[in-house]
């Protein structure tokens, strides 16, 4: 029963993951006006998020080679998400407190994500061969019980913080400065997601946290169950603040589709752009 529980936890939180990340991908191909170059990190960070929440549907089963697929993805992409959150916020800080031009620097964007992918490759494969046998509660196929795991999530844990640093500088920046005009609810928009993020991410480490440092291998149940909803959940913050959720998103799909031009359209592409 409690493992039905489990997969039912699982199923519907990537569930919601899927439609949060489609719903960003989407707009972002059929609105032009909103592909600025921060959204572009925003893309691949839901593209990666969508991988993750595919890659748990999957029905991993012990000693088939579906389950050590299902372990690399995840891990991977799961990885990949964690470093990813920390360079946007890397990214916005440089561009609104120290006035750094990301706009036009691609070169910055592919560096990233060739240094991101090498480190997070190397660190799935890791994960992969040297996982264990799952246990009879776990959903997982395979699992890190060893010591690297606390290597891997306290870089898990640095990237989030720093993220959350990032962030709320960027918000007493934008509250001292009064040049800098970024209205209200971008402030809170900000703050709201970097403490999502950190909450979804570091609840999810919980489990194997636990198991790696009381040194036992039976789970348990509370853990195991919400962090089977949390740990898909990131496309869903992604659908909430950026995809249809984002009211100024919704507003230019709706003028898109009645194909009316008009002030209130750029308008709205500025305001857009600073959210």
């Amino acid at each position: 029963m409690a493992k039905t529980l489990v997969i039912i936890f699982f199923f519907i939180g990537a569930s919601l993951g899927i439609l949060g990340s489609l719903s960003f991908i989407i707009t972002y191909l059929i609105l032009p006006e909103i592909r600025t170059r921060f959204r572009l990190y925003i893309l691949t960070l839901s593209i990666y998020n969508l991988i993750v929440d595919i890659s748990i549907l999957l029905p991993g089963y012990k000693g088939d080679t579906i389950c050590s697929i299902q372990t690399f993805l995840v891990d991977f992409a799961f990885g990949f998400v964690c470093d990813w959150i920390f360079l946007i916020s890397l990214v916005y800080y440089l561009q609104i407190c120290r006035n750094v031009d990301i706009e036009n620097s691609s070169k910055f964007y592919w560096i990233s994500i060739i240094i991101i992918q090498i480190i997070t490759t190397a660190g799935a494969l890791v994960l992969t061969f040297t996982g264990e046998p799952e246990t009879s509660f776990s959903y997982w196929c395979s699992d890190v019980k060893n010591s690297f795991v606390i290597f891997e999530f306290s870089i898990i844990w640095f990237c989030l913080i720093a993220a959350l640093v990032f962030y709320s500088i960027i918000v007493h920046k934008i509250r001292k400065d009064q040049k800098i005009n970024y209205p209200k609810s971008f402030q809170i928009k900000m703050l709201t997601l970097a403490i999502l993020y950190i909450i979804t991410l570091l609840w999810t480490t919980m489990e194997r946290i636990r198991q790696v440092i009381q040194k036992v291998d039976t789970p348990n149940e509370f853990l195991v169950t919400t962090q089977a909803f949390f740990t898909p959940l990131l496309g869903f913050w992604d659908f909430i603040f950026f995809g249809l959720g984002d009211k100024f998103v919704r507003a230019l799909l709706i003028r898109k589709f009645k194909k009316k031009k008009s002030q209130e359209i750029i308008e709205l592409n500025q305001e857009l752009i600073k959210n």
